[in-house]
C-alpha cells in the first residue's frame, strides 16, 4: 500500500513558489491486526501466548516509566517532559496547574523501515480547509499536546471561517464529546491564534476546521492529521 500525498502552497517561508507534500490520508491497525499477524498460520505463536507476551512489553514500559526513567530501544523512545508555566523563579510544579507528560518519537529500527514506503501524489481537495501544524505554547509542543485554558497557534490552507457562525470554527473532538473553540485572538486564512477551553477533560482529540466556501451551502471540514492529547 502506498502513501498518498498531495502538495500545498508552504505557509512557513515568504517563497511565493515552493510547495510542501501533505499525507492524504492512510489507515491503521490496532492490536488486533499486529495480533493476527503475529499469529499468522507457519509462525509457531499462539493467540494467547502473542497476547500474553504483549502485556508483558507493555507493563515493563509502564513500569519503568512509573519509576521516573526514560526508555531508549530499537522500537521506540520516551522522554518525560513537563509541560506549564511558573510565575516566577520560586515557582514549584503545581498538579492543578502543570501536567508530566511523555515525548515519544520512534527507534532506529522504525526509522529504517520509512526508507521502504512507497509514496504517490494525487491531487488535493480544492475548497477544504487544510490545518497542518498546531504549536501549544504553554508546553512548546507541535501536532501534540493541548494545554486547557492556554494559547494555541495553528496554521494551514483555507482557515477562512466565520466565528459568529456556529457550525464554523474550529472544533476539538474525543469520543462522542465535541467542544467549539470560542476565543479567537488572531485569524488569517493561513494563520489562527486562540485560547484552548479550558474545560478540555484528559483524553486524545481531533482537532477540525469547519469552513463555508464562497457559493457553497454545505460546510466542508479539514482534520489535522496529529491527535493531540491532554
Amino acid at each position: 500500500m502506498k502513501i498518498k500525498y498531495y502538495t500545498i502552497d508552504n505557509p512557513m517561508t515568504p517563497d511565493p513558489n515552493d510547495r510542501r507534500m501533505q499525507v492524504a490520508g492512510y489507515e491503521v491497525v490496532t492490536e488486533k491486526e499486529i495480533l493476527e499477524y503475529i499469529t499468522r498460520p507457519g509462525s509457531g505463536i499462539t493467540m494467547a501466548e502473542a497476547k500474553g507476551n504483549y502485556e508483558e512489553i507493555i507493563g515493563a514500559h509502564e513500569y519503568f516509566l512509573k519509576q521516573g526513567y526514560g526508555i531508549n530501544t530499537e522500537f521506540i523512545k520516551v522522554r518525560p517532559a513537563l509541560q506549564g508555566v511558573l510565575k516566577d523563579e520560586n515557582d514549584r510544579f503545581d498538579s492543578s496547574r502543570h501536567k508530566m507528560r511523555f515525548n515519544t518519537t520512534l527507534g532506529r529500527r522504525y526509522n529504517k523501515v520509512s526508507d521502504e514506503v512507497k509514496v504517490e501524489k494525487v491531487e488535493a481537495a480544492s475548497n477544504a480547509p487544510l490545518p497542518v501544524q498546531f504549536e501549544d505554547v504553554a508546553s512548546g509542543t507541535v501536532n501534540e499536546a493541548l494545554t486547557p485554558g492556554g494559547t494555541a497557534s495553528l496554521t494551514g490552507i483555507r482557515l477562512n471561517f466565520k466565528q459568529d457562525d456556529p457550525q464554523q470554527g474550529i472544533f476539538l473532538k474525543t469520543g462522542d464529546t465535541e467542544i467549539r473553540v470560542e476565543r479567537i485572538l488572531s485569524k488569517k486564512g493561513s494563520h489562527v491564534v486562540f485560547l484552548i477551553p479550558d474545560n478540555l477533560p484528559a483524553g486524545d482529540y481531533t482537532l477540525e476546521v469547519r469552513i463555508l466556501p464562497p457559493g457553497n451551502k454545505k460546510v466542508k471540514p479539514g482534520t489535522l492529521l496529529d491527535k493531540l492529547s491532554v
